[in-house]
């Protein structure tokens, strides 16, 4: 039993390639932690109209913007997807940009405890240095595994620990992983690799594209649900707040939205270059490798 996994930084060309697939065959479960939000389509570049009427794209638009997910819930939904695919003689294609969540699907998570709301609150808000510090002392081991510049990962160890558990305890092991439960799954995986100086070309030239159309939604999820939502707290919109606030100026705004974008595609790059199930391959290659998967 096959399972066709793409990874690949933003602005590489992951919606593009499921044009080419045939829809009789593949339906997409999408990876992408901020596409879930249907207020938020064209920030988070979500496929359009048009693309998702070619071929059907799960976990994408399921949630208000005043709503939130983790991976362990997606994971839950990303398996209903999949039985469901399964079930009508299709292939699910997992396609996606957020590496922490198609890890966590496919080889499991961590036995971490439930956080309480006002520990993630007082997390969230704390400098990453702060962060980094509170952790260390009541966990020394822990950094050994993280590196410093992880923002997220530090984060969410600190939350664990501050509930009495040692983040360096729980993470010898993972739990409820796909692949444990279907050990005949072939998974064929790759990430989408480009020059450095041609994917940070296309990212720009997407934000030009999308900061008119990204601006407008900022307003109209604000008039819903106010600013501090958790789909405005997703890549990119502290500048359309920031724009819309009147503290930077339109020109400011977009070179910022394109820097934080570069950032993140490096993130997701050096993600995906540690992770033990995907390999690096390019746009042309993909194309080639997908569209001649044998149908089960």
């Amino acid at each position: 039993m096959i399972l066709p996994v793409l990874g690949g930084p933003t602005g590489s060309g992951k919606t593009a390639l499921t044009k080419v697939l045939d829809p009789k065959r593949f339906e997409i479960v999408s990876f992408d932690s901020r596409q879930v939000y249907r207020d938020l389509p064209v920030g988070t570049t979500a496929p359009t109209h048009e693309e998702s009427s070619h071929i059907r794209h799960w976990l994408v638009g399921i949630l208000n913007a005043n709503e939130s997910v983790n991976a362990s819930q997606f994971s839950i939904w990303a398996r209903e997807a999949i039985n469901d695919i399964r079930s009508r003689g299709k292939i699910p294609f997992l396609i996606g940009g957020t590496g922490f969540y198609l890890r966590a699907f496919l080889m499991g998570m961590y036995p971490v405890p439930n956080v309480p709301k006002e520990t993630k609150d007082y997390v969230l808000e704390l400098p990453l240095d702060m962060a980094r510090e509170e952790l260390f002392a009541k966990d020394p081991k822990v950094m050994e595994s993280l590196s410093p510049q992880d923002g997220y990962r530090i984060k969410r160890a600190l939350e664990v620990v501050l509930t009495g558990v040692l983040w360096s305890d729980v993470s010898k092991e993972t739990v409820g992983g796909y692949l444990s439960d279907y050990p005949d799954v072939q998974v064929i995986g790759h990430w989408l690799d480009w020059p450095r100086d041609v994917l940070y070309n296309r990212i720009n030239e997407r934000v030009k594209q999308i900061t008119t159309g990204m601006l407008a939604e900022t307003k109209e999820v604000i008039s819903r649900y106010g600013s501090g939502c958790p789909g405005l707290r997703t890549l990119g919109y502290n500048f359309a707040l920031a724009f819309l606030n009147g503290i930077i100026d339109s020109n400011t705004f977009i070179e910022q939205l394109a820097q934080s974008h570069r950032n993140y595609a490096k993130r997701q790059i050096t993600w995906f270059k540690k992770d033990p199930l995907l390999s690096p391959i390019s746009f042309e290659a993909a194309v080639q490798l997908y569209t001649n998967i044998d149908k089960i």
